[in-house]
């Protein structure tokens, strides 16, 4: 399971000031929690919304270093520009595996762009399973954004084992059977697309709901189950450490159930049984 530390974002009202500030700690912090906690990569979005994109370019160049510094775990290089993440590439000049977050269905002159980038590099590249309309409530819409996804990518030297289709989830609030849609969406695309992986950002599925953090949880243990293969979230989360392992538990890919007994006895599931 590949964890994406999601925290260093500045859309987070503390990691905006920690920008603008120029307030290096708090960003150190901010990594050093997520990779003790397991995180194999850390995402890096420095998108303040000001609308400044050589101040963007900079900031984003500026969390780099700090990443760089402080964690040996890879990156995520996190914008929507093309221009943003062809600098944030030079100055990080592969000195450390990472990957880009991300394109979406519509396919603009844009993404085009960025899937040459990753390309260039061969870096993998979350690519979102929507498109001008938005995020489709069908199964079937969201495999055919992926498929042409992956004809594009392809076409620009991008091979399919680089790509991970993130199908993206809409609140179930909204709608009861989006949980299972983005389910049978992870299944289809490992289907159809063997040789790809698949990403997924939690959150959305509780919107509107109290108890967020259980409805969180159990999706994602049971997305695991789906074939899941990483996840965009906050691994500081004890309920996200508990739901990763036990998918991987349910999912058979604990080996002789090793981290689960490990987990307890490091005091993982303490509060759950006395």
């Amino acid at each position: 399971m590949i964890i994406i530390g999601e925290r260093v974002n500045a859309t987070r009202k503390s990691i905006r000031t920690a920008i603008q500030q120029k307030d290096a700690g708090t960003i150190q912090e901010e990594i050093s929690m997520q990779d003790s906690a397991g995180a194999n990569y850390i995402d890096l979005n420095a998108g303040t919304g000001s609308g400044e994109i050589q101040q963007e370019k900079d900031d984003l160049c500026w969390l780099i270093d700090i990443a760089l510094e402080c964690t040996e775990k890879n990156i995520v290089l996190d914008a929507a520009g093309p221009e943003i993440l062809k600098t944030a590439a030079r100055h990080l000049d592969n000195r450390r595996p990472w990957m880009l977050n991300s394109i979406n269905g519509e396919l603009t002159s844009q993404s085009m762009e960025i899937i040459e980038l990753a390309s260039q590099y061969q870096v993998p590249l979350i690519a979102l399973a929507m498109d001008k309309d938005g995020i489709p409530p069908e199964t079937d819409r969201r495999i055919a954004i992926c498929e042409a996804i992956l004809n594009e990518t392809e076409k620009r030297g991008l091979g399919e084992e680089l790509v991970f289709f993130d199908p993206l989830v809409i609140p179930i609030a909204t709608d009861i059977k989006q949980g299972l849609v983005t389910f049978q969406a992870i299944q289809r695309i490992h289907e159809l697309f063997p040789k790809a992986k698949t990403t997924l950002g939690l959150t959305n599925i509780s919107h509107g709901l109290k108890k967020r953090y259980l409805i969180n949880g159990s999706f994602l243990t049971t997305a695991i189950c789906f074939g899941l293969d990483s996840a965009i979230c906050d691994p500081t989360q004890k309920s996200i450490q508990q739901s990763i392992i036990m998918g991987n538990l349910l999912a058979g890919k604990d080996r002789h159930c090793r981290k689960f007994s490990r987990a307890i006895r490091q005091g993982l599931f303490e509060d759950e049984e006395r």
